[in-house]
């Protein structure tokens, strides 16, 4: 099976490199051509319980002229649609279009580009920080999540599964998998935008009640407006994964406040925008989720 990587950030490289690692016919699918020399003259390093070195192929979009039977996108949702138009030459009514993209409805995105029985979705709790252009690294053992939208790519998720657990990403077919996102959502619109608002790692909430006391009531918010929407989530669940990620992965830098840290647009429409959109539909209160958006979206007009 033929897969694409599309978005080779921390987590694309992170995906990317380990499915190498275990011989899957895996192609990283790059803009940047300093990064694609790069690769192929150094290699993508990967950091996590040993350190590998592989040497993925690796294409700028315009290279590509043959198809792929999976194209795994995990782009910023804010970059989806440029990067799926730059590759619309090689999709076709075969291709497979997997994302495991933070935020809401990146399926939806999905279906502007294939069938619905072409679109496989889901998410990930996997920690990566790119050390560099060509270095990645990736402590813990973190569930990845996913369902094909339509039994005809069922033998592909399979596939997958069985590919990402063969390289060390621990991973499974979720049925549910719309409150596995809306858990993740709800995760990040209290640690991502938080860390970015205030250019801190998640180990700065622990020695501060009152900002810790601040993000677990972000994360209620979110649940509330998960379950007026008919999504079931698990408030213990997601405050356990807020004191994990503050305990266990203080240090690392999520993508939000990298974005922030580089000028960059970050997810916020995503996550706690839409989590706001969500919230308006519903009726229910939206304060904690709003403010962050707008704060957010200020400190990127300050750019």
């Amino acid at each position: 099976m033929k897969i694409g990587v599309i978005g080779i950030g921390s987590l694309g490289s992170l995906f990317g490199g380990s499915l190498k690692i275990n011989n899957a016919d895996v192609s990283l699918i790059l803009r940047n051509i300093d990064k694609k020399l790069l690769i192929e003259k150094k290699g993508l390093i990967i950091n996590s319980n040993n350190k590998r070195v592989v040497f993925p192929k690796a294409f700028l979009v315009d290279e590509l002229n043959d198809n792929f039977d999976v194209i795994l996108v995990l782009t910023k949702t804010i970059n989806s649609i440029e990067a799926l138009d730059s590759i619309k030459h090689i999709i076709d009514s075969k291709t497979i279009l997997m994302s495991l993209q933070n935020g809401l409805d990146n399926d939806l995105i999905l279906e502007k580009y294939v069938a619905k029985k072409n679109i496989i979705y889901g998410t990930t709790m996997a920690a990566a920080d790119l050390n560099a252009p060509n270095i990645v690294s990736s402590f813990g053992n973190n569930l990845t999540q996913f369902k094909p939208k339509h039994r005809f790519a069922l033998s592909t998720a399979k596939k997958m599964e069985e590919l990402f657990n063969l390289a060390g990403i621990k991973s499974k077919i979720t049925d549910d998998i719309d409150k596995s996102i809306w858990e993740k959502v709800a995760f990040n619109s209290a640690i991502n935008s938080t860390c970015a608002l205030l250019k801190c790692t998640p180990n700065f909430f622990n020695n501060n009640i009152y900002l810790k006391n601040f993000v677990l009531k972000v994360s209620k918010e979110s649940f509330n407006i998960a379950k007026s929407n008919g999504i079931k989530i698990n408030l213990n669940k997601i405050i356990k994964k807020i004191n994990v990620s503050c305990k266990e992965h203080g240090n690392h830098e999520p993508s939000m406040l990298k974005d922030v840290q580089q000028r960059k647009f970050t997810e916020i429409d995503s996550i706690n925008g839409a989590l706001v959109k969500y919230g308006d539909l519903s009726g229910v209160k939206t304060n904690l989720n709003y403010s962050l958006l707008k704060l957010i979206k200020a400190k990127e007009m300050s750019y």
